[in-house]
């Protein structure tokens, strides 16, 4: 998944110091069901892009199942989980962007 975020105005590198992420830099943030990684593809004067791309392993979502989950021999291939993007996407901006 794949989540930008752009500023365009002038100085509108400063978006990486109201996000607390280096524009120089890609980082990478370690989730319980897979990597967030936070880059910016663009970032100048005019103009400044921000990405989250987010890597879901779907072995890290088997492992870390709640204890509501049924446990039953196919109960870890039969989930809603690996669909649930909206709300894996809205735990990784939660954890990846909590100091801005």
């Amino acid at each position: 998944m794949l989540l930008t975020i752009s500023a365009t105005m002038p100085a509108a590198s400063d978006l990486g110091f109201l996000l607390h992420k280096h524009p120089g830099r890609v980082q990478a943030f370690g989730q319980a069901f897979g990597t967030a990684h936070v880059f910016y593809p663009e970032a100048g004067d005019e103009r400044c892009t921000a990405a989250l791309l987010l890597d879901v392993d779907p072995v890290k979502l088997v492992k870390t199942r709640g204890k509501g989950t049924p446990d039953f021999s196919l109960g870890q291939y039969v989930n809603d989980r690996p669909y649930a993007a909206s709300s894996l996407l809205a735990s990784a901006m939660a954890g990846t962007f909590r100091t801005a």
